[in-house]
């Protein structure tokens, strides 16, 4: 059967640019709010701006990185960072925006690390996996780089959550064979709507649950009740 996806890019060049540069002004933010210094706001703005895509193609092995045969990813990279470091107030007033802009954007990276997966014939969970680490890979190398807890696996917002059911959304429609262009746009919606509705009305990903340590409280609790009604029987009978 002949593959699903028979492009490597099907969306818009200007579109992936659009991603790496508002990736970078969000790295450059982070950095500036951390006090790095100018080597510091360019590497974090970097990563956040093709690290993602770097650790896919890594791991597709299929040639050599994208962002350092395209220069466009770096040059868009490095403006982004200048802009971030040299205008950081402004930066931080426009938050808003790159937030709506930045919700927008997490069904394209996903779209574009998946696409790239299934050219090449991974499965449905490869491809699945490589569009969840194109879209928040950026993310775990900036937290890594600045000593936190990466955001990805701490209890919080919907980001991964909405990269993961975008990525699955995506491979399920590919393989059903819908058309590749609504596929495409069916997948950055549906991340849009996930992310939106989080910050709308407060969605978090929950903590560990450790079943069996409440459910070991919980007849540990019920034992205890039984023993206390006993013996308030014994009581009474004597």
């Amino acid at each position: 059967m002949s593959n699903p996806v028979d492009s490597v890019i099907a969306l818009p060049f200007a579109l992936e640019m659009t991603a790496v540069t508002f990736g970078a002004l969000s790295g450059a933010l982070h950095a500036t709010r951390k006090g790095l210094d100018p080597v510091g706001v360019f590497t974090i703005a970097l990563v956040c701006a093709v690290g993602g895509g770097l650790i896919r193609d890594v791991l597709l092995q299929t040639g050599r990185p994208v962002a350092l045969v395209v220069p466009t990813y770096l040059e868009s990279a490095a403006f982004a960072s200048v802009i971030g470091l040299v205008f950081a107030r402004a930066v931080r007033a426009a938050v808003p925006v790159m937030t709506v802009v930045d919700t927008l954007l997490i069904g394209v990276w996903v779209v574009l690390g998946a696409e790239r997966a299934l050219v090449v014939d991974l499965t449905f969970a490869g491809a699945a996996f490589l569009g969840v680490i194109t879209a928040t890979g950026g993310g775990l190398l900036r937290d890594l780089l600045c000593g936190e807890v990466p955001a990805a696996i701490r209890p919080g917002e919907w980001y991964v959550s909405a990269a993961v059911a975008a990525a699955v959304m995506f491979v399920l429609m590919i393989q059903a064979g819908v058309p590749l262009e609504y596929a495409e746009g069916l997948t950055i919606l549906a991340a849009a709507l996930l992310r939106s509705g989080s910050l709308r009305f407060g969605w978090r990903t929950p903590t560990a649950y450790d079943l069996w340590g409440d459910l070991e409280a919980t007849m540990t609790a019920r034992l205890e009740a039984a023993r206390q009604a006993t013996d308030t029987r014994a009581r009474r009978r004597s």
